[in-house]
């Protein structure tokens, strides 16, 4: 009775305050992890809060991190409510599903750094013509990832076009009525760092 009354009480105060949690987990982006998104969101368009927490499982179902991402600016409704809107270079899941308003998907998995280890693109805010933009997070040699902040700061949509031969990642995202950006970041795999290599306008 009384763990009946705490719960009734939390869904009452959680009512209260307008938030709206939600939960995904994604069991086919990764041979050795299983991934999992909890979303609370609160407030209303004038005052908006989003909260992501990503969880990393080992295939064992153990704990391997938990990853709190930053996502005030991301005003979809419609994200993290299916595993379905993922994309995964590694096992190939969802890799070749369309791309619309430049949206790869909620969580998507891949090589972005060219070490062979898989990184993370956390959907975490949406720009105003451009697409979603994206939290990244680099796995390092002890298997945990850590936030890539010149990709997240600079970068920001997740890469059209992934060169591993050539170290490079080239987004292309709306610049106008009839031309798009495309530009490419090169990665030094000596100094671990990213430099913008180059920008140009093509056609849409």
């Amino acid at each position: 009775m009384q763990k009946k009354f705490v719960l009734l009480l939390v869904i009452g105060v959680c009512s209260t305050m307008g938030l709206r949690a939600q939960s995904v987990t994604y069991s086919n982006l990764s041979y050795k992890y299983i991934y999992k998104i909890t979303v609370v969101k609160s407030g209303d368009k004038d005052d908006f809060r989003c909260r992501l927490r990503l969880y990393v499982f080992k295939r064992d179902g153990k704990l391997l991190q938990v990853i709190d991402v930053d996502a005030g600016s991301l005003h979809d409704d419609d994200a993290f409510k299916s595993s379905k809107n993922s994309r995964s270079f590694i096992t190939g899941r969802g890799r070749n599903l369309p791309v619309e308003d430049y949206d790869f998907g909620d969580l998507v998995i891949a090589d972005l750094n060219f070490d062979g280890k898989e990184d993370i693109a956390v959907k975490s805010g949406l720009s105003a013509d451009s697409g979603p933009n994206y939290t990244f997070y680099m796995q390092g040699n002890d298997g945990l990832f850590y936030i890539d902040n010149y990709l997240t700061a600079n970068v920001l949509s997740f890469p059209k076009y992934i060169n591993a031969k050539a170290k490079t990642i080239t987004t292309q995202t709306h610049a106008n009525v009839s031309q798009e950006d495309k530009r490419t970041f090169k990665y030094n795999a000596d100094t671990k760092k990213w430099h913008f290599e180059k920008g140009v306008r093509v056609e849409s």
